[in-house]
């Protein structure tokens, strides 16, 4: 599957960059890179694997379908998840930046079969 994927928090700078790191590490398997007052992880699509187990642990694929296809945009969605939560090892997805009181990680998916990654990632069966 052909995807980049794009995860991103914004970080105040009371805030313990390794904790955001390390949360954003807990979704994606992958160490992100601090860049100024961001933390980022770029990747293919190897930065979603831990995070479709997620999904199915926590039994949330018909929510975080209806967000990917709520947010999709031509060939890319994206989702808010909870940056406590994710520090934490869960998965909690969040409608919108509110309600993560430390500000969400948010989770770009690009594609150009981006239905296809949609499918695999929370597929309509699901619901």
């Amino acid at each position: 599957m052909d995807a980049r994927v794009r995860v991103e928090a914004e970080t105040s700078p009371s805030e313990d960059l390794e904790k955001v790191s390390k949360a954003i590490e807990n979704v994606t398997g992958l160490k992100p890179e601090v860049s100024g007052d961001k933390v980022v992880l770029e990747s293919d699509s190897k930065a979603l694997l831990v995070l479709y187990r997620k999904i199915r642990d926590r039994n949330v694929v018909s929510s975080v379908r209806r967000l990917l296809l709520e947010h999709k945009t031509g060939g890319s969605t994206w989702l808010y998840l909870n940056r406590q939560a994710a520090y934490a090892g869960k998965l909690v997805v969040c409608e919108g930046p509110e309600e993560s009181p430390l500000g969400p990680i948010k989770l770009e998916i690009e594609s150009d079969s981006i239905d296809e990654v949609i499918d695999w990632l929370a597929p309509e069966s699901s619901l």
